[in-house]
């Protein structure tokens, strides 16, 4: 099944990157089933879809942005795959506010979802703190506050890191 969704990878995204509203929609509940039904074993296909997926956030209708939402939610807590940082890491710094604000609710609900000791390993503790040092110097106050609550979990998942890299990170968060 996977070699088959792999394979589709092309024709699936152009279907989720369509205009029309039932077709994206289609091609979206196809990925979060697939997503309910291989679970971890999704995880090689996350970048052959997460990236359109987030791109679909950018979209001014709500209705793309809340489907988007919720597959993008199905593929964290299903795959439970830390690769998916750096996708989010790239997508919170977008110019769209809608892409950056699903991005850092995204990053949320990997650190409360996600293993510790796959958060704990430097590449991934580098790209939250990247995610917090954007989140929180962001224009929308949104996105900022969503930046807190990722700040919030980092304490709690890496209160070792805390002391060493706040005072450097030139972010407005205290470690109150």
């Amino acid at each position: 099944i996977v070699a088959a969704l792999r394979s589709s990878a092309r024709p699936i995204n152009s279907a989720l990157n369509s205009e029309r509203t039932r077709l994206s929609g289609t091609a979206t509940e196809f990925i979060s089933t697939a997503v309910n039904a291989l679970g971890r074993a999704f995880e090689p296909l996350v970048p052959h879809y997460l990236p359109a997926l987030l791109t679909l956030c950018t979209r001014a209708n709500k209705v793309f942005i809340n489907r988007a939402k919720e597959c993008i939610h199905a593929v964290i807590e299903h795959t439970q795959s830390p690769s998916i940082l750096h996708h989010l890491a790239v997508s919170v710094t977008d110019k769209s506010v809608t892409l950056r604000l699903a991005a850092a609710e995204a990053v949320v609900l990997c650190l409360n979802s996600f293993n510790p000791p796959d958060l704990e390993k430097e590449q991934r503790a580098k790209e939250i703190e990247a995610i917090i040092k954007s989140t929180a110097v962001d224009a929308n106050a949104d996105v900022r506050k969503v930046g807190r609550k990722i700040f919030d979990a980092y304490k709690i998942l890496l209160p070792g890191r805390v002391p060493r890299w706040v005072p450097f990170c030139g972010c407005s968060f205290q470690m109150s």
